[in-house]
């Protein structure tokens, strides 16, 4: 049982379970309630709660049919973590896989359909499709694999916001033709862009990390075409890139409780990111520094209870 724990990288779905969570209340919640203290969320928990369930299972997944076509490869990148044919049979890994993907893709479906939209489950299959073909093709080409899972990563916010407003609309468009709910899409097309962004870094320190397996079996990542320091020079640009976008959200603040988290939660964690990734010269050093990149799309995330504390306390005042 801890093995297929560990195969599904349990403590990667929770962080995309508290994400989705926190995107339903801490984000739209309070915009709805900024828009209409009448409004309110359309998905019933049990429904809200299957949506998670469905986005976690397709996750599950593709980690378990990545480690499936990577057995091989994982014995020079990193033995120490084989888990397929080391505590868990490779039939098995392949029947699980299908499985949850199933389960996923009609679950899906019974909530799309439950709120009048089934082809909103055609996301779910595109993902999960998107994750096999990643593990079986695009993550051996240069920067594809890398985008694939970014985008990915970044769709999770988002699938929260289109399953949450589009009952909205349907139940409210009718009080208010110029409704639009503006302000939730444009939040979350940051915290998406943020994500991409920490993703498609973690993806290349990873390639980086990889090198010697990956260049053994003949794949054609980042640092195999261009140079691990090459490569190292684009993950350093991308971090710094990032915290030139989130220094140019800052100039436009007026909020000092988040101007400060941006710059302690996250602009000093990238600063120290770059220079581990400058100083970076061995598998445990590259390794370091892709748990930093976790550490810190985690703390871009739990920035949403900084908006939400705000945006409610500010409703809250107005009202009185």
């Amino acid at each position: 049982m801890f093995s297929f724990l560990k195969l599904i990288r349990f403590q990667n779905l929770i962080i995309i379970a508290f994400t989705q969570y926190v995107v339903r209340w801490c984000l739209v919640y309070p915009i709805l309630k900024a828009q209409s203290s009448y409004y309110t969320l359309q998905l019933s928990e049990i429904q809200f709660f299957l949506l998670v369930l469905s986005t976690v299972m397709i996750a599950a997944a593709g980690h378990i049919i990545n480690d499936y076509f990577d057995v091989r490869i994982d014995k020079v990148n990193k033995p120490e973590r084989l888990i397929i044919d080391n505590g868990v049979k490779r039939r098995i890994a392949m029947g699980a896989h299908v499985v949850i993907n199933i389960l996923a893709f009609l679950i899906a479906i019974y909530v799309s359909y439950s709120i009048g939209a089934w082809k909103l489950a055609c996301i779910h299959f595109i993902c999960a499709s998107g994750l096999w073909y990643y593990s079986t093709t695009f993550k051996r080409q240069f920067l594809t694999g890398n985008i694939i899972i970014a985008v990915l990563t970044a769709l999770v916010p988002v699938i929260v916001v289109v399953y949450e407003l589009l009952p909205c609309y349907k139940a409210y468009l009718p009080l208010d033709e110029n409704l639009t709910f503006k302000g939730a899409w444009v939040y979350v097309g940051g915290v998406a862009f943020f994500g991409f962004m920490t993703t498609l870094l973690h993806e290349i320190i990873k390639d980086i990390k990889n090198y010697e397996g990956d260049k053994e079996y003949g794949f054609k990542t980042m640092p195999v075409l261009i140079g691990i320091k090459a490569s190292k020079t684009i993950a350093v640009i991308i971090a710094a890139a990032t915290m030139v976008c989130l220094f140019l959200i800052q100039l436009k603040l007026t909020d000092s409780l988040t101007f400060y988290y941006f710059t302690f939660a996250l602009q000093i964690p990238f600063a120290f990111l770059i220079y581990k990734i400058a100083k970076a010269d061995t598998k445990k050093s590259f390794q370091t520094a892709g748990n930093i990149t976790k550490i810190i799309l985690l703390a871009g995330i739990s920035y949403l209870f900084v908006f939400a504390y705000t945006l409610l306390d500010f409703l809250h005042s107005h009202v009185k």
